[in-house]
């Protein structure tokens, strides 16, 4: 196929705004490796590794304390209080509940003629 003069236009004002900003984008890049140390110390604080490494190593201990995992019944898939998972839909639920019930109903006398 050929190519329209629309696509041929488009892709010009591509090229053309490609390059506008990639000479702002390399003049903002210049002006921030020309600043002094002086003022990225204001902006940012620098640290040890070995603190931050402590910091990270804090957190992640205290994380791992907070919840226990809980235990379901792999029968009933439920937990000790009686609760579904979370990732269980409540469909998924319905069905269960229905084979629980159904598991328990006991079959009646049957007559005896």
């Amino acid at each position: 196929m050929a190519k329209s003069i629309r696509s041929k236009h488009k892709r010009k004002m591509r090229n053309v705004k490609r390059e506008h900003f990639s000479k702002r984008g390399l003049e903002n890049l210049k002006r921030i490796a020309a600043q002094d140390k002086e003022s990225l110390n204001e902006l940012v604080t620098m640290k040890p590794v070995e603190e931050v490494k402590a910091e990270a190593k804090a957190k992640a201990d205290v994380m791992e304390v907070d919840k226990g995992q809980k235990v379901y019944n792999k029968k009933t898939k439920q937990d000790e209080h009686g609760h579904y998972p979370e990732w269980m839909n409540q469909r998924a639920v319905k069905k269960q509940k229905k084979k629980i019930a159904k598991s328990k109903k006991k079959p009646g006398k049957k007559i005896k003629w």
